[in-house]
């Protein structure tokens, strides 16, 4: 009997050594990044975010304005020196601005720019006051360096960062859209790491919240969705409440957080309050802003 207990026993302790041996091994191989969303450096609006894998990969989504490229650059430089995947998702300059000056004025090796560029004419005939930001970056990915580097996406497309980390096109401008050209022009980028996903709207606005609830609503549930056009007058809340995110991520000043352009709270013409409103209804646990300085997040581990 003592001898049976015995063996019981040792089988028992066996297969709890293959278990936590097999949650280790797990746990060791799993793949995450660290997000970083970076703050404005100017008293311009911005969007930009500097994301490292935990293999050293790095990928940077938009970058931010002109004033912004330092701040971009010494967390490229402090991690590698260089970008493996650049992901634009549409032509105005505080979106554009840090790429374009790192193309012109450093020598950062780009590997790959994902970039769903719309025509010049496009944008003269439906956003002229556009088209000098649209020169500026279509210019500078004129950069000999970077040719034969630029990549055109298709909605679907999959990059491959790593074993379990992806970015899928979830929807690319059409010359569907001609209302808020510009805003609407923007590729819209999901983030899957392990079972962890991060949306990138960029500015995103009404129209194109529309096109994704009609034929992309499978793919926009999301951990965490960065909200479109600076958390005002972008998505809508039908669009925000088939997202159903845990965190908020806000590329956001402080004075258009609180909507206040010089005369107190919410005085000024924007809508991030009544955004703000929205993610009481929807239970969101937390709210990453810009206007709060360089935040790191770390997703998948």
């Amino acid at each position: 009997m003592k001898s049976k207990k015995r063996r019981i026993s040792i089988i028992l302790l066996l297969i709890l050594i293959i278990l936590v041996t097999i949650i280790y091994i797990y746990n060791v191989n799993k793949d995450y990044i660290e997000l970083t969303q970076l703050h404005d450096n100017s008293a311009s609006q911005m969007m930009g975010y500097f994301i490292k894998t935990n293999n050293g990969k790095v990928i940077v989504v938009d970058g931010g304005t002109i004033y912004d490229s330092e701040n971009l650059q010494n967390y490229i430089n402090k991690n590698g020196g260089k970008v493996d995947y650049w992901f634009l998702t549409h032509f105005h300059t505080d979106h554009t601005g840090a790429l374009a000056d790192i193309l012109n004025n450093t020598q950062i090796p780009i590997e790959k720019i994902i970039y769903h560029e719309v025509s010049r004419e496009m944008v003269e005939q439906y956003e002229p006051s556009r088209l000098s930001q649209y020169d500026v970056i279509h210019g500078a990915l004129q950069n000999e360096r970077i040719q034969g580097k630029i990549i055109d996406p298709t909605i679907g497309q999959f990059f491959q960062i790593s074993s379990n980390i992806n970015m899928k096109i979830i929807n690319i401008y059409e010359n569907d859209i001609t209302e808020n050209f510009g805003n609407n022009t923007s590729t819209v980028y999901k983030l899957k790491i392990n079972d962890k996903s991060v949306l990138f709207l960029g500015d995103t606005g009404v129209e194109s919240s529309q096109k994704l609830l009609n034929n992309y609503k499978e793919d926009l549930k999301s951990d965490y969705v960065q909200m479109a056009h600076h958390g005002q007058n972008g998505a809508t809340l039908e669009l925000y409440k088939e997202i159903n995110p845990t965190y908020c991520l806000w590329p956001t000043p402080a004075w258009l957080w609180d909507n206040n352009i010089g005369e107190g709270f919410n005085t000024g013409p924007f809508k991030t309050v009544e955004t703000r409103e929205w993610l009481k209804e929807l239970n969101v646990k937390e709210n990453y802003i810009e206007k709060d300085g360089d935040i790191t997040l770390t997703i998948g581990k």
